[in-house]
């Protein structure tokens, strides 16, 4: 397609830089970590006054609000060049399949980010929970409500794998564009399904859980927040990790072994027919 770069060619150049930043400048690589959860939880802060105020004029329909704004603050990450974790499952997880970077310092740098998203998402909330939209809230604003809604599951493994493979769709497919306006209708489109669907994002509930910690705080409960983020995280690292860096990984070892002649690793010789 034209304008569409190669998938291989954008994410190996795309995780070479990373890994590059990490390694050589953690400071920087940290305060882009903090920018994306700080970006993500402002749009999560205005899907949420707008959904709220959709709600109260039409009940029912300030979720969908919520979720066709959400993306926002993701279009925000992936423009303004910040680092969000689930992003990062799926590009480590791309390079140790392709030999790019090692399984410990993948981990590493996964675990640095998460921190670091956690700290600007806790910023804005402690900011936006002394302004007048966040200040005084009861238990049946929307904020509230999704809150409760999330912290009254069991453990959502499937719902956190299939939300990060959602999200890494779109993040995939920015990746390929240069154009920001393409990169726009990558991402918030389909962002939204995650959303809509009630899917579980750890950095998504890191900013709606902060929004609240400050704002609604009655409606949280530390043990169920650990556990969430815990097993939302493991889920997010499965399905934007291995389900979409994994595979495409791979199929791009397979693509290149077709281009060279050779077998790409882990595939058999061809037999001689003779």
């Amino acid at each position: 397609m034209a304008g569409m770069q190669p998938i291989h060619s954008s994410a190996t150049a795309a995780i070479t830089a990373k890994v590059a930043l990490f390694d050589a400048d953690l400071p920087r690589f940290a305060v882009r970590s903090i920018l994306a959860g700080v970006y993500l939880t402002l749009g999560t802060a205005f899907a949420v006054v707008a959904g709220n105020a959709v709600e109260v004029l039409a009940p029912g329909l300030g979720g969908v609000v919520f979720a066709l704004l959400f993306g926002l603050g993701l279009f925000s990450i992936v423009v303004l060049d910040s680092e969000l974790v689930t992003g990062n499952m799926m590009s480590m997880s791309y390079g140790v399949v392709a030999r790019l970077v090692s399984v410990p310092k993948a981990l590493w740098l996964l675990v640095v980010c998460t921190v670091f998203n956690l700290v600007g998402a806790l910023l804005v909330g402690l900011a936006l929970g002394q302004a007048a939209k966040f200040s005084g809230l009861t238990p049946d604003h929307l904020l509230g409500v999704l809150t409760a809604g999330k912290l009254a599951k069991g453990p959502p493994l499937v719902e956190a794998i299939l939300a990060n493979f959602v999200v890494n769709m779109g993040v995939l497919a920015a990746l390929r564009t240069p154009d920001i306006t393409a990169k726009f209708f990558s991402i918030v489109p389909l962002i939204a399904i995650f959303v809509g669907l009630g899917l579980e994002h750890v950095v998504a509930n890191f900013s709606l859980f902060s929004l609240a910690l400050f704002s609604v705080p009655s409606v949280l409960s530390a043990p169920a927040v650990a556990l969430n983020w815990s097993v939302v995280w493991l889920g997010n690292l499965i399905g934007g990790g291995l389900l979409i860096g994994g595979v495409y990984a791979w199929l791009a070892g397979g693509e290149a072994a077709r281009v060279s002649g050779n077998p790409s690793p882990g595939t058999a010789p061809a037999r001689d027919p003779r």
